[in-house]
């Protein structure tokens, strides 16, 4: 039991442009029981994890507006703070292999059903 609360406990920053994703994916992490923070892009992102150390999940998606990429946010936010939690989201076609992603994050295509993605969430928080 006592991993299921750390899960429940844990805080995941949620990196997504489009704002009708962000409200649904917001919606059901905190269904679930993980605090969730918004970030539209990698600045806020960035000053979002500078501010804030209890967050414990990078969740980004890979093609944010601007063209912006979650990817490079994910790589420099793992340089600063190895025991970060990543998953690496997108819902264009994209051949990442595995050390793509640094430390031992992942990346979801989507749609992503929800328990996969909660699955995910859970393990980096073990990280």
């Amino acid at each position: 039991m006592m991993t299921d609360d750390l899960e429940k406990k844990a805080t995941v920053l949620l990196v997504e442009s489009e704002p009708s994703v962000r409200t649904g994916v917001t919606a059901s992490l905190i269904k679930a029981g993980f605090a969730v923070i918004e970030a539209e892009d990698p600045e806020e992102a960035w000053t979002t994890l500078e501010s804030r150390p209890e967050v414990g999940v990078l969740l980004a998606d890979l093609d944010l507006n601007s063209g912006a990429d979650g990817l490079d946010l994910a790589r420099r936010a793992h340089d600063r703070w190895p025991s970060l939690g990543l998953v690496i989201i997108s819902s264009h076609v994209r051949h990442l292999h595995p050390a793509d992603i640094p430390g031992d994050g992942c990346f979801l295509p989507r749609p992503v059903p929800v328990d996969v993605l909660l699955q995910e969430i859970g393990t980096a928080t073990r990280s």
